[in-house]
Order: structure tokens, then C-alpha cells, then sequence
């Protein structure tokens, strides 16, 4: 779902023949509670419930979010309103990737995007919802390896440090279309 601002132009195109349907479509079911999902979970998405487990970069037992598999590309979006307080422009294990703070003041980390959304900077107000970027395998990700890293730290939040780590699984309003791995 992505949200049109104020002034956002929409071109449609006429309809000249009725569409033909080979397959009906699948609605995508979740609970309707908890956290938005982080990205569209089309065409493939695989929840690796992997928070505290091995990190390349602080080894054993901190790994510090949940890896959500995808295809390269799929839209990742915003799961709160809030400021988008930090780009990450590839220059570390995170790869290209956000730094989300809710108007709440939790704290939302996505990381290993493939590039951002295109009028979205540092600094600017999204809605939930809102596409941000595109799930990638930047950083220290396994090249071919697409996914989104995807952190959650509750509030409130230090001016810039790194508020406390949560598993993001049983907050967040997975899509009944996503295949959920134990914890390993």
C-alpha cells in the first residue's frame, strides 16, 4: 500500500475492454493486530524468526532483528507515521537502509535495501504505509541473498544511540501468505 501526498498526480489510463481473469485473486489475510508488516509480502516471504541468534558482525546471540525473505525489489514500507531521522547510504553492514522514529517514539531499523523510494530524504515525515525503499542484499547480506533486515526498539528513544533491541515476530501483523522458521 503505498500513500499518496497532497498534489500526488495519478495517471489513469481509459478502460477499453473488460479484463479477462485467468487465476481470481488471494486476498493477503493477517490478524489486524500488532505492527504493520515492513514490505509487501509478494511475491515471496519467508520470516527467518532469527532475532538473538548468529551475526556476522557480533557473532553469536546478537543478532538484533528479524530477516524477512524476498525477491529483489519487493516494496518496503513504512510501519508507523514518524521521521526518517537516518539514510544509510552503503557504507557498513547495514547496507543502503533507514533509521524510522515513530511519532510514538519507538525506533524501526530496516536494512539490506536494495535503493530507496524515489522522493523520500532523511529528515522527512512518512505515514504508515508509505513505500521508503526496496528490499536488497546491500551490506554485509550474502550477495543473491535478498531480504530485509528489520529491527524494532521501543521508546523512548536516545538522541541518536541504540535503544534496547526487541524480537519483532510476535509484535508484528504477519501475512498469512508468509512462511514463519522456528527459531534456529
Amino acid at each position: 500500500m503505498a500513500c499518496f501526498g497532497a498534489g500526488s498526480a495519478v495517471a489513469f489510463t481509459s478502460i477499453t475492454a473488460p479484463g479477462t481473469v485467468t487465476t481470481p485473486a488471494e486476498r493477503i489475510v493477517t490478524t489486524g493486530d500488532g505492527i504493520l508488516f515492513p514490505m509487501d509480502p509478494r511475491p515471496r516471504c519467508l520470516v527467518f524468526n532469527n532475532f538473538g541468534g548468529d551475526s556476522k558482525l557480533y557473532g553469536s546471540g546478537s543478532h538484533q532483528g528479524v530477516d524477512i525473505g524476498a525477491d529483489r525489489g519487493q516494496a518496503v514500507f513504512a510501519v508507523a507515521d514518524g521521521v526518517l531521522v537516518e539514510r544509510l547510504e552503503n557504507t557498513g553492514a547495514a547496507g543502503f537502509g533507514w533509521r524510522l522514529i515513530s511519532h510514538a517514539g519507538d525506533q524501526y531499523r530496516y536494512y539490506h535495501l536494495d535503493g530507496f523510494a524515489e522522493g523520500v530524504a532523511e529528515g522527512d515525515t512518512v505515514r504508515a504505509g508509505q513505500l521508503i525503499g526496496y528490499v536488497g542484499d546491500t551490506g554485509n547480506a550474502t550477495p543473491g541473498g535478498w531480504h530485509l533486515h528489520f529491527e524494532v526498539r521501543p521508546g523512548p528513544q536516545p538522541s541518536r544511540g541504540s535503544a534496547t533491541p526487541v524480537d519483532p515476530v510476535p509484535l508484528l501483523d504477519i501475512p498469512s501468505v508468509c512462511t514463519i522458521y522456528p527459531p534456529s
